[in-house]
């Protein structure tokens, strides 16, 4: 089967597939990456964590036939779901885990990250300069937050939740895809992603100072009446107080 793990831009997407795609190993799967090099998948799923850049037709199908080979693996993304997204998960060819965050954050962690990556490396935070540009930047990932609320068969993760009880969210990761694994491996899987832990390789997980709200810190009352007025429905939505 094929696993979809999506997320909106600095929600934690690479932190939960990380999670995601080892709990799927440890389940029997394969590592999506591998998947890549033995299907010869090269020209749809691209980089070190089998990203899919778009879910349509012509990238989503080759990239989803070793699941048809009776292959398990998991595809990272930030895209919307297509018509025939929404057609593998119904027939229950795909599976589906979208992860968000208090949109807010995310603008923080945007227009951060922005001011700290190099120029000379590409990145498309880095011509975000200010709330209102990253509020216009988050407005299309506010959409395909809509498109994954409605799309079948996906599990909806919030990152705030993720944080504060992440035991009870491993677990539902586990019985969203059914997987079969010991106690002992999942137990090993979980502690490589606690969140603001370091793995056991000593190394930083990618949330390791995961910090939910700090932007009610860091934004002055000007940016937070302006992020209060513009994205007001989707907080309500979400579950955030403006």
């Amino acid at each position: 089967m094929v696993i979809l793990n999506i997320g909106m831009p600095r929600s934690g997407t690479l932190w939960r597939y990380k999670l995601v795609r080892d709990l799927v190993i440890a389940g029997g799967g394969t590592d999506g990456v591998k998947i890549r090099r033995k299907y010869l998948l090269q020209p749809f799923i691209s980089g070190l964590n089998a990203d899919i850049t778009t879910l349509s037709v012509k990238r989503l199908l080759p990239a989803a036939v070793p699941s048809l080979l009776g292959e398990s693996y998991v595809l990272n993304t930030h895209s919307k779901p297509h018509p025939t997204t929404n057609w593998l998960l119904e027939k229950n060819l795909a599976r589906a885990i979208y992860g968000y965050r208090d949109p807010r954050d995310c603008i923080l962690s945007i227009l951060e990250y922005g001011r700290r990556a190099k120029p000379q490396y590409s990145n498309i935070f880095l011509t975000i300069k200010d709330v209102r540009q990253a509020v216009d930047f988050m407005q299309n990932y506010l959409h395909i937050f809509d498109r994954w609320l409605s799309a079948p068969g996906t599990l909806i993760l919030k990152y705030e939740v993720m944080l504060e009880e992440f035991d009870q969210t491993v677990e539902q990761i586990v019985r969203h895809l059914e997987l079969k694994i010991s106690q002992e491996k999942l137990d090993d899987v979980a502690a490589r992603y606690l969140p603001r832990q370091r793995s056991q390789a000593g190394e930083k997980t990618h949330f390791e100072h995961g910090v939910a709200h700090r932007f009610s810190q860091e934004f002055n009352q000007e940016e937070l009446d302006y992020l209060a007025e513009k994205l007001g429905p989707y907080l309500d939505k979400m579950g955030y107080q403006t």
